[in-house]
C-alpha cells in the first residue's frame, strides 16, 4: 500500500492518481497538481478508473453512515416505545437517500437517468416502508406527493439548462424560481394532507421575497448579454 506524499491518502497499486488532492503518481515518485490545487477542475479530470474508486469511497462513507442512523434511531426507539413510531421519519429518509446514493456510484448514466430511477426507486421505498408500517399513512399521501414535487422541478430545471446552454445569473435566477415554487408546492401539499385545504402562508412569503432577486437577476442578465466586460465577471 503506498501513501500520497501531498495529503497522505492510502492509495491502491493500480491507481494514476490521488482521489483526495489529484496528484498524479509518477514512475519516481509524485509529480503535477500540489495538494493547494485541489478543486473540482482536478476532480473532474481524474481518469476514469480514479473517479470509479473515488465514487465507491464516497458510497462506502454514505453508506456507513446513513446504515448507523437508521440502526441507531430503530434501536431508540425500540427501547423507549417497545415497538416502531417515530424511527419511521428517518427511516424513510435515509432508505431513499441510499437508493440515490446507490444509483450515482454504480449507475454509470447520464445524470437525469439517475435522478429519474431514483425516482421511481424512492417511490418503490415509500409503497414498502408503507406496507411494513401500515400506521404511516404519511409515506403514501405525503411523501409520495413530495418526492414526485422534488423530482419534477429538479428535471425540469436540469432540462433547461441543458436545452438553453447558458450559465452564470441566467441559472441562479431558475433556480431562485424553482426554490419559489417548490415551496409553494411543498406547503399545498402539507396543507391538504393536514385540513384538506390548501392553505398557502410561508411560502407566498418566501416567493415575494425571491420576485425582486429573480427580477434583478434577469435584468443583469439580458442588460449585460452583449457586453463581454461583464460576461466575464459575472460568468453570463
Amino acid at each position: 500500500m503506498i501513501s500520497c506524499k501531498q495529503c497522505g491518502v492510502e492509495l491502491e497499486t493500480q491507481m494514476k492518481s490521488c482521489p483526495l488532492c489529484g496528484t498524479v503518481v509518477g514512475e519516481a515518485g509524485y509529480k503535477g497538481s500540489t495538494a493547494t490545487e485541489l478543486s473540482l477542475t482536478n476532480v473532474l479530470q481524474l481518469p476514469a478508473e480514479d473517479k470509479y474508486v473515488l465514487k465507491h469511497l464516497l458510497w462506502q462513507i454514505v453508506a456507513i453512515l446513513l446504515f448507523s442512523g437508521i440502526v441507531a434511531t430503530l434501536l431508540i426507539d425500540l427501547m423507549i416505545n417497545q415497538h416502531v413510531t417515530w424511527a419511521v421519519y428517518p427511516l424513510c429518509f435515509c432508505t431513499i437517500l441510499l437508493s440515490y446514493a446507490a444509483l450515482l456510484a454504480f449507475w454509470h448514466k447520464k445524470t437525469m437517468y439517475q435522478i429519474l430511477v431514483g425516482w421511481l426507486a424512492s417511490t418503490l421505498v415509500l409503497w414498502l416502508l408503507y406496507y411494513l408500517f401500515p400506521f404511516a399513512g404519511w409515506l403514501l399521501y405525503l411523501g409520495i406527493p413530495i418526492l414526485f414535487s422534488v423530482n419534477f422541478i429538479l428535471l425540469a430545471l436540469m432540462s433547461l439548462f441543458h436545452l438553453t446552454g447558458q450559465k452564470g445569473l441566467y441559472l441562479l435566477a431558475y433556480i431562485f424560481v424553482a426554490i419559489a415554487l417548490l415551496g409553494l408546492l411543498l406547503e399545498g401539499i402539507i396543507s391538504y394532507y393536514v385540513s384538506r385545504q390548501i392553505h398557502l402562508s410561508w411560502s407566498v412569503i418566501v416567493a415575494a421575497c425571491l420576485f425582486p432577486v429573480i427580477t434583478a437577476l434577469f435584468f443583469m442578465f439580458y442588460r449585460m448579454k452583449n457586453q463581454p466586460v461583464f460576461q466575464k465577471i459575472f460568468h453570463t
